[in-house]
Formats: structure tokens, C-alpha cells, sequence
């Protein structure tokens, strides 16, 4: 079998292709910021290997504290792809675990065996934070999920065993070098060379993933607005129609016009008209709830698609975004821009055979009729009398 000096220099060489890889990927996808904190660990983790190599010129301590600190890195870096972008606190958080590890490990220099246990513990809680971190990724990722599961348990499980021994089995109670330990510390070398290989694997297939899903939300979304462009919208409500039908639930579409919103990009500039529409879909976003469909429509007009809803909810949920949508002031420039919307909603009969067209062209009748009236108004189809009385 190889001696440990040489496995050590073989998992310095593995991770070391390894972070080439990963530090190209962090390049050409600079906005991934996760896949540069498996980098940056990697490399430190290499860092700790080399240094743990030349051990008969320079303290364990050192090395240990440097790749467990790597370890936490690599925990950083699953922070951020649960989060979708980068993390705050990283300096103060990782600093303060630099410190508190490296003061351990220099009092526990004397006591090699006491510094692996400690080591080994530290792998173990990072194996179990990374493992917390993907599975409550929301992101559908199953396969990869349990991939990334599947490599840090047995990487947790090696380094468990390895505190249960150095812990427990007298062979190892009284151990002052690696040599002494070489049955344990071979095996969790030779894992370490195949568990750095598959989670490089599985680091590159989550930013591959991620890129995905990246092109489906641009493909999906108004770039401006971030609600669903006319394409998705008409895909997702033609299929929430038809789960209507099998349901029984009743919907609402509301059709929304803000009002002489020409006037706005004439008299501000496009750039504040811009800002009208993204303030526009925060309140419109804040209106809806997670069942209900949000569209922008086509320039200034927008859909919105109620579900399990009927006439009277939806009219006061049209007239609380009218007022909010009133009271608003857009700071775009001088002076401050004010600006409000006109509503026409139309009934989503849970047997209803109309197309979505059809039942954007009610909308649009009530919502013509609202403009009719003055704007800044809500009107359902068909018109009830408290509409023929504006």
C-alpha cells in the first residue's frame, strides 16, 4: 500500500485538478458565487494537504486548522446556492471560525490524537451543514440532491468511524504519529481522492443546473416587470383552467391599465416610465397570492388570474390594489411621479368552455368601460348597476 506521505500528495493532486476545474467554471460564471466558495475551499483545502505533507518542518496544527477552515468554505459555498446569490457576514463569520479552530487545534498540538478527533468532528458537522444546505434548496433537484447526500454521508461516515477509533479502540489511544494510525488514515485518504473527484462532479452539474434554470426564468419572465411574459402566462392559465375544470374552482381574471401612462414617458423620459412599471409589479406581486397567475401583458397593461376566488373577493382585492397603487410616489427625476390604474375583471366559471381570449376580451369590455367612466376605477363583467351608476 502506498505510504501516507504519498496519498497525501495524491489528494493535493486530485483536489488540485479539481480546483482548476472549478476555478475555470467560477471565471466564465462569475455570477454564481457559490461555485467560487467550492473553488476558494478547494484550494484551501489543498493548501492544508501540502502543508500537512511537509509535516516534519511544519506544526499540524497549522495544516489542520488551514483545510478544516477549507471545509467551511465549502459550507459557505452551499449557503450560497441555497440562497440563489451570495451571503452576508462572510468575513466576520469565517474569521471568527479561523480563530476559534486554530486557538483549539494549537492547544491540542501536543495531543495528536485529540487534534484528529477534533478534526474528524469538524468534518463531520461541516458533512451534515452541507447536506441541510441542499435539501432545502426549493429548486426541483432530486437526482443531484441525492447525489450530493450520497457522497457526504460516506464521507461523514469515514470520518466518524475515524473519531470512533482514534476515541475508543485502544490501538489508536496513544498515537504520535500518522504512521501509527496509517490502517485509518490510508482509507479516509483514498475515499478523500474519490470523494473530491464526485463532488467536483456534482459542484459542476449544480452550476450547469442553475444556468438552466437561469434561461428557463429569462425565457418565462418580463425582463423589466420579473412577472410572466404573454407566452408563459397563456401556457400557465390554459393549464389552470383546465385543473379548474377537474377541481370546481372559480377564478377571476383581472385586466389592469395604468392610466395615461403615454403622458408618463413623454413628460419623464422612458428610463421613469420604466420605473413605474417595475413599482407597478411590486404591488401587484404583493397583491397576489402564491396560487394567483401575475402577467404583464404587453406595455403598460397587466393580467392577473385569481384562483379559488369569486366577483365580490376579487372586486376588493382590484380596489385595494387601485388605492395602494394611488397612493404611491415614484421618484424617477423632478418632479415626483403619481399614477393610477384602471380595472375590468371578468368571472372564471369553474365549467367554463371560453377560451382564455374569450375571457380576456370580458376583461377588457369591463375594463374599457372603467375607462369610460373616468379611470382610476374598478368594473366587472358583466356590468352590475354600482357600475352604470359611475
Amino acid at each position: 500500500m502506498l505510504d501516507l506521505t504519498t496519498l497525501m500528495l495524491v489528494l493535493a493532486l486530485t483536489t488540485a485538478t479539481a480546483v482548476i476545474c472549478l476555478l475555470v467554471a467560477a471565471a466564465l460564471n462569475p455570477r454564481v458565487p457559490a461555485i467560487r466558495f467550492w473553488a476558494i475551499g478547494l484550494t484551501v483545502v489543498v493548501l492544508g494537504a501540502l502543508l500537512q505533507s511537509a509535516r516534519a518542518v511544519i506544526p499540524l496544527w497549522i495544516s489542520a486548522a488551514v483545510i478544516t477552515q477549507g471545509y467551511f468554505l465549502l459550507w459557505w459555498g452551499a449557503r450560497c446556492h441555497r440562497l440563489g446569490h451570495g451571503a452576508g457576514g462572510f468575513w466576520q463569520v469565517t474569521g471568527a471560525l479561523l480563530v476559534c479552530q486554530s486557538t483549539v487545534f494549537y492547544f491540542l498540538q501536543d495531543s495528536l490524537r485529540f487534534s484528529i478527533i477534533t478534526h474528524s468532528a469538524i468534518v463531520i458537522a461541516v458533512a451534515a451543514l452541507m447536506i441541510g444546505e441542499v435539501v432545502r434548496v426549493r429548486r426541483s433537484q432530486r437526482t443531484l440532491t441525492y447525489a450530493w447526500c450520497g457522497i457526504w454521508l460516506m464521507h461523514g461516515a469515514l470520518y466518524f468511524r475515524r473519531l470512533l477509533l482514534y476515541s475508543f479502540d485502544p490501538l489508536y489511544a496513544s498515537v504520535t504519529t500518522f504512521e501509527q494510525g496509517e490502517a485509518v488514515e490510508a482509507l479516509n485518504y483514498l475515499e478523500g481522492i474519490v470523494f473530491i473527484y464526485a463532488f467536483t462532479m456534482i459542484c459542476i452539474m449544480f452550476l450547469l443546473r442553475s444556468l438552466q434554470d437561469e434561461l428557463k426564468t429569462q425565457a418565462m419572465h418580463d425582463p423589466l416587470t420579473l412577472l410572466y411574459n404573454r407566452r408563459a402566462f397563456e401556457q400557465a392559465a390554459r393549464q389552470r383552467l383546465e385543473d379548474n375544470r377537474h377541481s370546481g374552482e372559480h377564478g377571476v381574471l383581472l385586466l389592469l391599465d395604468l392610466d395615461e401612462f403615454k403622458a408618463v414617458n413623454d413628460n419623464h423620459g422612458h428610463a421613469a416610465g420604466d420605473t413605474v412599471l417595475a413599482r407597478f409589479a411590486e404591488v401587484l406581486r404583493n397583491a397576489a397570492r402564491e396560487q394567483d397567475l401575475t402577467c404583464r401583458f404587453g406595455g403598460e397593461e397587466f393580467l392577473l388570474m385569481l384562483s379559488n376566488c369569486d366577483m365580490a373577493q376579487a372586486r376588493q382585492l382590484a380596489e385595494r390594489i387601485r388605492e395602494v397603487w394611488e397612493q404611491q410616489t415614484i421618484q424617477a427625476g423632478e418632479p415626483v411621479i403619481t399614477s393610477t390604474v384602471s380595472i375590468g375583471f371578468a368571472p372564471v366559471p369553474a365549467d367554463t368552455m371560453l377560451s382564455l381570449h374569450e375571457l380576456v376580451e370580458r376583461a377588457d369590455q369591463a375594463l374599457y368601460q372603467a375607462k369610460q367612466q373616468g379611470r382610476n376605477r374598478c368594473c366587472s363583467w358583466p356590468l352590475l348597476e354600482a357600475d352604470m351608476q359611475h
